[in-house]
């Protein structure tokens, strides 16, 4: 298998090489190239009305085309990690969740193209997300709870990754990308190649990905000294060994996808399979007090998927028919230092969404729909402390807006049934919960609206919310039973009586779309009752620490500000520098603050464009983080440098782009104070990164 993932990777290296020599001669440098996308209208997917970006009450995050390519990342985290708003709870180099306005986990719902991508993220953080952003055709991140009709998952956020997978439109020949690129702190290589085309009705895609990395090169210590005791001469000697590398930190990852589709008169009907391997190491803990610590673990995942779309226009009442639906086949092995598997996760499932769309009045607009999910979960293994369940969900809603001239209001509900029940045991729990969202756009210039909007939702915890190392009877196993997660290095300890987790959110957003002056400005307050979070309890039971799952009232408050200003339209240059910052504050009611909730964070970006290259320069600063969690210690700011530049090379029918990106240029050693393991696997030191994008 590791020969077949060389050749391609050779292959198509090779292959972009011999286009580029070929083609080279014939460039033409081409003014139409421009690199903002200036002017267009952006259709935002993840919004059930199917809005604009102008019209939507939410507050959302676009990245698509060049945008996308220029943030790509190894992880779905790193690539939106500079997005107002989101931040990244990393796990080492291979694995990287997006925090939204300071949620993260079971709070910000990921979506493959409207619906869950069912792998292991959420259960654990040191599990990898299964969604690769290197194939998306856009990124949408939507924050706050408006989105909560994607389920009640969705308390922080939607993350949607939208593919070509099922082809929605007819091509003219073949279309294709072949892409390339190298990054140097841990010798990255990664390809991509995909490839579209058609004949009379049919449409169809195929794509390919693969990812390599050695152990990630950090400047100083990959163990925080502050962490460890070095009296001891085991601590010492760690702390010797992590300088200047994160151990067991490389990566080896593939994908690829087949997909067609039907195309209608104002429709579709597809089908994609796809197929993910995905080899990551996640770094060893610090040394215990008896001298020993964890080992390093490698995780070994394969996911298959399959999912089928449907886009059929309907006359009568409705007017429209919208429907995905995916299965989902994914399973890891965790495999310890001296080979033997320790633990295996299973988690297959299936997952469905229809959106029913209303013919309805020109200024009234309504959409209801369904969705489901059959899942079920399964740890064998020394680290299975969770046990086999099964996790049912359905659910019912609808949205519906009214434009009144300048005025538009927007209003939703949902209503979901979930049950989880231990397959070997009497222990199962089952709600019903309600969401209900309502919005209002003031459209009081042309180019800038003011919004206003109040949702409440309910959330039932989660498989390891109530179930960890919780016996059958739904009672807490002796300590001495307990099942350590080695990746946390703690005891976790569900809790089977949780209640349902209730939020009500309020947000002021202003947001200027139009014109050579953009920007926005949200406010959010969101009072959440009963919050579930993982309390580091500092008791220790043979050198572990015993963290449970407990409720208490929380609110979060804070803002985003994001704001691009032209300093240079002359000729063929155009120059603008973007100031942001973005802060959550995040408190529970009685006493005491909310664990890992990232700092504040402030910057700006310049940018220097001609007809056929780009250069940005960014600079971003990161508090101290001070308000940290019951036992849980502060973490020290940092000052994030990077650069980008790129150039167009253009012939009929064909594009050239090549490109140089660094990062972390001052060379620090940074630590994400929302990571469960900033004290052993802090962000890469300086890198530089080199790429190579043909597309025809």
């Amino acid at each position: 298998m590791a020969i077949k993932k060389k050749h391609f990777h050779r292959v198509s290296i090779g292959a972009i090489v011999a286009l580029a020599g070929t083609a080279l001669p014939r460039v033409v440098l081409c003014a139409e190239v421009e690199h903002a996308g200036d002017g267009i209208e952006e259709i935002i997917v993840s919004s059930t009305l199917q809005q604009s970006r102008a019209d939507t009450v939410l507050p959302v995050n676009i990245l698509a085309g060049e945008e996308l390519r220029e943030k790509l990342g190894a992880t779905l985290g790193e690539t939106l990690q500079n997005e107002i708003g989101v931040n990244i709870a990393s796990f080492g180099p291979g694995v990287g969740a997006p925090i939204i306005r300071g949620q993260g986990s079971n709070r910000v719902q990921m979506l493959q193209s409207g619906i869950g991508n069912i792998d292991a993220s959420a259960i654990s953080p040191d599990h990898a997300n299964s969604l690769e952003p290197a194939l998306a055709e856009r990124i949408e991140v939507v924050r706050g709870p408006s989105t909560l009709l994607y389920g009640n998952g969705a308390v922080g956020g939607v993350v949607n990754v939208i593919d070509n997978r099922i082809p929605t439109n007819q091509f003219n020949g073949i279309n294709g990308l072949l892409e390339s690129r190298y990054s140097s702190a841990a010798d990255q290589q990664i390809s991509v190649l995909k490839l579209e085309g058609g004949v009379s009705n049919f449409a169809w895609h195929v794509d390919g990905v693969y990812r390599e990395s050695n152990d990630v090169e950090v400047n100083g210590f990959a163990i925080n000294p502050a962490s460890v005791g070095l009296g001891q001469d085991e601590f010492f000697q760690a702390l010797l060994r992590s300088k200047g590398r994160i151990d067991n930190s490389s990566t080896q990852a593939d994908s690829s996808t087949l997909g067609g589709s039907w195309l209608l008169d104002s429709g579709h009907i597809g089908l994609s399979v796809n197929r993910v391997d995905n080899e990551y190491g996640i770094p060893a803990g610090v040394p215990d007090e008896d001298g020993g610590g964890e080992e390093d673990v490698r995780i070994v995942m394969e996911q298959e998927r399959a999912d089928f779309e449907l886009q059929i226009p309907l006359t009568g009442f409705l007017k429209e028919i919208r429907g995905r639906v995916g299965a989902v086949d994914y399973q890891h092995v965790e495999v310890e230092s001296n080979g033997d598997v320790g633990t295996r996760v299973e988690q297959d499932g299936v997952e469905g969404r229809f959106t029913f769309h209303l013919n309805t009045p020109g200024n009234f607009e309504g959409v209801t729909g369904i969705q489901f999910s059959l899942r079920e979960f399964l740890a064998l293994g020394e680290e299975a402390f969770i046990p086999k369940t099964d996790i049912d969900s359905f659910a019912l809603f609808t949205v519906h807006s009214l434009d009144r001239g300048a005025l538009t209001h927007e209003f939703g509900i949902r209503g979901e049934r979930q049950s989880l029940d231990q397959v070997n045991g009497a222990c199962g729990e089952a709600e019903t919960s309600w969401s209900g969202s309502a919005s209002s756009v003031w459209r009081f210039r042309e180019d800038t609206n003011l919004i206003v909007s109040l949702s409440h939702s309910q959330r039932m915890a989660t498989v390891e919310e109530l179930y960890s190392n919780i016996a059958t009877n739904c009672g807490e196993l002796a300590i001495a039973e307990m099942v350590e997660h080695a990746a946390t290095q703690r005891l976790e300890v569900g809790n089977p009586r949780s209640v349902l987790e209730k939020s009500t959110n309020i947000e002021l957003g202003l947001r200027k779309h139009l014109g050579n002056v953009t920007g926005e400005f949200n406010l959010f307050y969101n009072s959440i009752a009963d919050y579930i979070y993982l309390f580091d309890s500092g008791l220790y039971n043979a050198g572990t620490e015993i963290a449970r799952y407990l409720q208490e009232d929380a609110i979060f408050t804070g803002f985003e500000a994001e704001l691009s200003v032209p300093l240079l339209r002359t000729g063929d240059h155009v120059s603008d520098i973007t100031v942001f910052s973005d802060f959550v504050r995040a408190r529970f009611d009685h006493a005491g603050n909310v664990p890992r909730i990232p700092a504040l964070r402030a910057g700006l970006e310049y940018r220097h464009s001609h007809v056929n290259w780009q250069a940005k320069i960014r600079l971003a600063e990161v508090s101290d983080q001070n308000n940290h969690g019951v036992n849980e210690t502060p973490t020290s700011g940092y000052t994030m440098l990077n650069f980008y530049a790129d150039y167009h090379l253009q012939w009929p029918g064909q594009t050239a782009l090549v490109f140089i990106k660094g990062t972390n240029l001052m060379d620090e050693n940074i630590r994400h104070h929302a990571s469960l393991l900033k004290d052993v696997a802090p962000v890469p030191g300086r890198s530089w990164e080199i790429g190579l994008r043909l597309e025809f």
